[in-house]
């Protein structure tokens, strides 16, 4: 299975009506694929921290109760990476050298440390580090 990072932009698109937000059908593919067991999606487990806080603060932006989506999306068996003291480091570096917030940067720090691309709907964060190997923009695929 290819590894693939994604973050929280991507995530919450699963959870999204087409009509209501952009690259819901490229976000679901993402899903799809590794539902299918074609790739593994990762990421650091402050994913989920992210993931409740959107969830908290758009409700009304989802298609189902946010505890469901929670409960949801800890059974895709997406792979969640704990933060140690390698992708802390990798983590801080990363966020240092594109000028990312640390919170951005641990998916960035993941996607290197498993030599893996990363995908992100965030446009800010594509440009800011647009010179990291193997970054993709949700939209471009």
């Amino acid at each position: 299975m290819k590894p693939i990072v994604v973050d929280t932009s991507v995530v919450f698109k699963w959870y999204r009506q087409t009509d209501d937000e952009e690259h819901v059908a490229q976000a679901l593919a993402l899903l799809n694929d590794h539902l299918d067991g074609l790739t593994a999606l990762s990421a650091p487990d402050l994913l989920i921290y992210e993931l409740g806080n959107l969830l908290s603060l758009k409700r009304e932006s989802v298609s189902e109760p946010p505890v469901t989506i929670l409960r949801r999306t800890l059974l895709l068996e997406l792979q969640i990476h704990p933060i140690d003291q390698l992708l802390a480091e990798r983590a801080l570096a990363a966020a240092q050298r594109y000028g990312v917030t640390f919170y951005d940067a641990s998916f960035l720090a993941l996607a290197g440390l498993l030599r893996c691309p990363f995908i992100t709907a965030d446009r800010k964060l594509y440009r800011s580090a647009s010179s990291f190997p193997k970054i993709e923009l949700l939209e471009s695929r």
